[in-house]
């Protein structure tokens, strides 16, 4: 559920610390999409819904994902009950076309203070 969003996170952390193979990107994905804890989403959280309806001739290019919802619950057998925070409407979705979303997702920047050089002689 947790999508493209961390095998891209995952991905860069990998190559910032100066580590490449040919085969990174499809063993990160692999890796994601096994991983149950990166497949979880709970009540409460909130999701994004993948609109599936066909297309043909959109005229403009637009995301399909739509949201951000709120999970109300969670049925054992894969569906989910979704809120839409604007109007407070709940409805009933296939957990396949869920994602998680993330608001405010915090970066692991960290700073490093350069001084001037201090050459010795």
């Amino acid at each position: 559920m947790w999508g493209l969003f961390l095998i891209k996170e995952d991905n860069c952390k990998i190559l910032q610390r100066g580590f490449y193979w040919p085969t990174m990107f499809k063993d990160t994905y692999a890796f994601c999409k096994t991983c149950e804890n990166c497949q979880k989403v709970d009540t409460g959280q909130n999701v994004l819904l993948y609109n599936s309806r066909l297309h043909l001739f959109s005229g403009k290019i637009r995301s399909r994902w739509s949201g951000p919802f709120i999970v109300k619950h969670v049925y054992p057998y894969g569906a989910f009950d979704i809120e839409n925070p604007k109007n407070d409407n709940v409805f009933k979705v296939n957990g396949h076309r869920l994602k998680a979303y993330f608001d405010n997702f915090p970066s692991e920047n960290e700073s490093i203070g350069l001084n001037d050089p201090v050459y010795k002689v």
